[in-house]
């Protein structure tokens, strides 16, 4: 079982534009979960941080999206699936009102 993104966007603020693009969303792909999307769209930007930081200069780089935190590797017993708990997170500068995300931690 998993959040559905009309559970997601039911959180977020009824006039913020953030909830009406998630609102006005197209489904996610078939046979994929909520938790495997947003996995999948944190890696994209944990990468795509990693290659942009290497043309910037110390100081400017940007730090708020980083590579995930992984536990070991288990199996398990009945079907001998190898499998591994990761952690992806997102650090961003946020108004004290949390209402607007400013930038990512550079």
């Amino acid at each position: 079982m998993d959040l559905t993104i009309a559970e997601i966007a039911a959180q977020i603020p009824t006039d913020d534009p953030v909830k009406a693009w998630w609102t006005d969303a197209a489904a996610l792909p078939v046979n994929t979960t909520t938790s495997e999307f947003l996995i999948k769209t944190l890696k994209a930007a944990s990468d795509a941080q990693r290659v942009k930081n290497t043309n910037l200069p110390a100081g400017s780089r940007i730090s708020g999206y980083p590579a995930p935190v992984n536990s070991g590797v288990t199996t398990d017993a009945a079907t001998g699936v190898l499998s591994f708990v990761t952690t992806y997170s997102v650090s961003s500068r946020v108004l004290v009102n949390l209402d607007i995300a400013v930038s990512p931690l550079a």
